[in-house]
């Protein structure tokens, strides 16, 4: 019990709460224990992205066999990759060199 925090809902959100866990076939106290951890991962400087349940599946099992300490670490380091690959000039020039077929 002490690990528990009252929060108070209004009677509308309180419905929309359970119309979103039924879509997801959840039980209302599973999707409140879900929202709960987003929530604690999340800070100031922090944005949710929404990915497909499928690539999602595969983040985590990354995940569970690496360093990543969670699937948002995952994405992090793999956008950051993209995007600096995306800066180097040489990783252009090289696209485009293998778009024209000589490497």
């Amino acid at each position: 019990m002490k690990d528990r925090t009252t929060i108070q809902v209004s009677e509308e959100l309180r419905k929309e709460l359970r119309i979103l866990a039924s879509k997801r076939d959840v039980n209302y106290q599973k999707l409140l224990s879900d929202m709960v951890s987003v929530f604690r991962e999340l800070d100031r400087d922090r944005t949710i992205v929404s990915i497909p349940k499928n690539l999602a599946n595969k983040a985590n099992e990354i995940v569970k066999n690496s360093d990543f300490k969670t699937v948002s670490e995952l994405v992090t380091f793999v956008m950051r990759l993209m995007f600096y690959e995306q800066a180097r000039p040489e990783a252009k020039i090289k696209k485009r060199l293998e778009a024209m077929g000589y490497l």
